[in-house]
């Protein structure tokens, strides 16, 4: 029979068992934050591929005013030759995306 007022098996000074419980979780949510941050960072650098309406290849977007790569954003980019805001098109026959 429990002692009242006596510790619980948790609270007894000296006990670990929740610091490493505690410790082990915020290991694997650290892990898991960076194994994000690192997939972010790999996405971001691989060139996205469009199905061009007109030709039928997958291409990559090119900038209407330059022909020139393009930082993509939704719907549009920014040509990477002049940083102004411009409109995909494709690669191969230059028409909208």
């Amino acid at each position: 029979m429990p002692v009242p007022g006596g510790a619980l098996p948790f609270q007894v000074e000296g006990s670990l068992q929740c610091w490493m419980v505690g410790l082990i979780i915020g290991a694997l949510v650290l892990v898991l934050a960076i194994l994000m941050a690192y997939q972010r960072y790999v996405a971001g650098k691989k060139p996205v591929q469009h199905l061009c309406d007109y030709c039928g290849h997958m291409v990559t977007a090119v900038s209407d005013c330059h022909h020139a790569p393009v930082r993509e954003r939704f719907l549009h980019g920014t040509c990477l030759e002049c940083k102004k805001d411009c409109r995909l098109v494709c690669a191969r026959c230059k028409n909208p995306l």
